[in-house]
């Protein structure tokens, strides 16, 4: 009777410390289906976003039971994982994804994403209550006063996006249109 337990506890060790390795490294959904949905929450119930082709890979960034939440191109969003494979590396002949620097999860309305692209520093914005994605321009880089701001140098409105250097999973997001929303980090580019 004392064995059950102990390998619950045991599997469950394991899985805990098979995610934690699998999420240092990038991991990419390719699709299996010719046209998958790509939906603004974990569940079918929820809009639809967009859709990517057969073949088509695209870099997970969170898991939630059987839902991921992918980037690929202009599109990110949730897809059902059944009809993806898990790939641990893009395919030959198959354009990378694009590096995540690092994701602000704002607690009211935005998400900001913070990549590199064939080398150059971009910001996007994703107000999450509008459901509209916004200023996918370039970005600089700044270290002052103990946080890293990264704001668009161009663009109608003016973003920036702080990341604590004493706390690397606090952020916060501040828009010339709305006052400074607290966030978290829920991703950030691995020491290479």
């Amino acid at each position: 009777m004392k064995l059950k337990p102990l390998a619950v506890v045991l599997f469950a060790s394991a899985a805990a410390v098979g995610l934690s390795i699998s999420t240092a490294f990038a991991q990419v959904a390719e699709v299996n289906v010719d046209l998958l949905n790509v939906r603004s929450g974990p569940g079918r119930n929820f809009a639809v976003r967009g859709t990517i082709p057969q073949g088509a890979q695209a870099k997970i960034i969170q898991t939630q039971g059987d839902w991921l939440y992918i980037v690929t191109g202009p599109i990110e969003g949730w897809v059902y994982a059944p009809l993806v494979t898990i790939l641990d590396q893009p395919g030959p002949g198959v354009e990378a994804p694009l590096t995540t620097v690092m994701v602000c999860n704002g607690t009211n309305r935005t998400t900001a994403r913070v990549y590199r692209q064939n080398g150059e520093l971009k910001l996007r914005v994703h107000d999450r209550l509008d459901n509209l994605t916004w200023l996918d321009t370039p970005a600089r880089m700044e270290t002052t006063g103990g946080a890293t701001s990264y704001t668009n140098i161009r663009g109608e409105q003016t973003t920036r996006v702080l990341q604590s250097q004493s706390s690397p999973t606090n952020c916060s997001i501040q828009t010339s249109n709305r006052p400074l929303e607290t966030g978290v980090v829920t991703e950030i580019e691995q020491p290479r």
